[in-house]
């Protein structure tokens, strides 16, 4: 999920150029990065973010956070975000270029001499959030005989559409607008119906959002 994160809060064919702020973009990556552990039952919310599962991580990136989590258990969901935060945005970027997705390529360093590093897309439409984010509001409604919504494949694209709400990056990604009205529609109706700590996850980066825009800069 953080790999599709990133993707759709980028844009530009020859070089990658962020939709929002970078604090946003790492904010919801870092987020994304929890929901993953969420969605793979190795962390729980209780309301403090724990270790529940048994270490089966899908990749390295993954099990380092898990490892994290299991030696500073206690730790409340604002805190992981702010922590993973620091990083988040490097190391989803990196995993995107290990898996062939991103490629770096040097620019020039400006007035200041030598290259610096840009990245780009490794193939033309690596990334289609637009298509992605009209096929899910479109689509058939599925849920339990609860009424929750169930389906794991179904779950993860709830939460990413969610986060990219949460950090600002939804508004940036230009839709249909009765696409993106019926989008706001049915994630308002989603939103209740995803397990609890996705709610909790969810809540938490709106928050956190919050009060940047709100906290002075020094």
């Amino acid at each position: 999920m953080a790999d599709r994160f990133f993707l759709a809060a980028h844009t530009g064919e020859q070089r990658l150029s962020a939709r929002v702020d970078g604090a946003l973009v790492a904010l919801g990556c870092a987020g994304a990065l929890l929901a993953e552990l969420i969605l793979e039952e190795e962390i729980a919310v209780t309301p403090s973010v724990r270790p529940s599962g048994k270490g089966r991580c899908p990749d390295f990136l993954s099990w380092t956070i898990l490892r994290e989590v299991r030696q500073e258990s206690g730790h409340d969901m604002r805190t992981w975000l702010e922590y993973l935060g620091q990083t988040a945005t490097e190391k989803v970027r990196a995993r995107l270029t290990i898996i062939d997705v991103l490629r770096e390529v040097p620019v020039s360093g400006g007035w200041r001499g030598g290259t610096a590093a840009a990245w780009q897309f490794a193939e033309d439409g690596a990334s289609k959030p637009e298509a992605d984010l009209e096929a899910l509001f479109t689509s058939v409604e599925t849920a339990g005989g609860s009424g929750m919504i169930t389906v794991p494949s179904r779950i993860a694209e709830i939460s990413l559409a969610l986060l990219l709400r949460e950090t600002g990056v939804l508004r940036q990604i230009r839709l249909p607008k009765h696409i993106a009205r019926q989008g706001e529609y049915r994630m308002e109706s989603w939103e209740p119906r995803i397990p609890g700590a996705l709610r909790s996850l969810i809540n938490e980066v709106g928050a956190a959002r919050g009060q940047a825009a709100i906290t002075p800069r020094h």
